[in-house]
Order: C-alpha cells, then sequence, then structure tokens
C-alpha cells in the first residue's frame, strides 16, 4: 500500500480543528490512528481510496493551510494511506488534560 505524506496548519483552536478535520475526512475515507503530540500537533492516518485522494486534498484546503499536491487524476479503487501531519498554531507545547475528581 502506497503512502501519501502531508503536512498542514491551523490556525483554529486545537478542539475545533480536529471536529472539523474529523467531519472532512469522514466523508472520503476512514481514520484509523492518531498520535498527538502535545497541544503542538497531531498526525493522523487515513486509509482512503486512490479515487478519493484528490476530493479529500480539496476539501482539507478549505479548512487547514497544507503543502501543495499534485492531484492523482486516478479512478484506481486501490486501497492507499494519508498520513497528515498537522501543527496548531495556538499551541503552547503544555497539553493539559482535565481529569474530573472521582469519589473513592
Amino acid at each position: 500500500m502506497d503512502s501519501i505524506f502531508w503536512t498542514a496548519y491551523s490556525n483554529d483552536e486545537r478542539h475545533a480543528a480536529i471536529n472539523k478535520l474529523q467531519h472532512v475526512v469522514s466523508a472520503y475515507g476512514d481514520i484509523v490512528d492518531t498520535t498527538f503530540f502535545s497541544d503542538i500537533s497531531l498526525n493522523i492516518k487515513i486509509e482512503i481510496e486512490e479515487s478519493r485522494i484528490d476530493n479529500l486534498y480539496d476539501a482539507l484546503r478549505t479548512i487547514v493551510g497544507i503543502d501543495k499536491f499534485e492531484h492523482l487524476d486516478s479512478n484506481s479503487k486501490k486501497e492507499r494511506v494519508v498520513f497528515l501531519n498537522i501543527t496548531f498554531n495556538k499551541g503552547t507545547g503544555n497539553l493539559k488534560i482535565e481529569v474530573p475528581a472521582v469519589p473513592g
């Protein structure tokens, strides 16, 4: 399975950007893995049919800044993997996850 690597950035708040990304990606492919790097960046592994990659890229361009990509113009149903690395410009490098107090 051939892989494609994209680099992008978002000026939105991290949670808002992730919600937008999930919505867009789910319209074209499947998120199979995510890796957070503090609150600064996120790597998303996407499985997608080759024929849908161009549409995914175009949709992503509407919500994040993304590196240039030469369209494939493919009609292939072959499964491909896209690795999308997103940097959040408003990240601080100090990811804090609120954990509610649990009695007991």
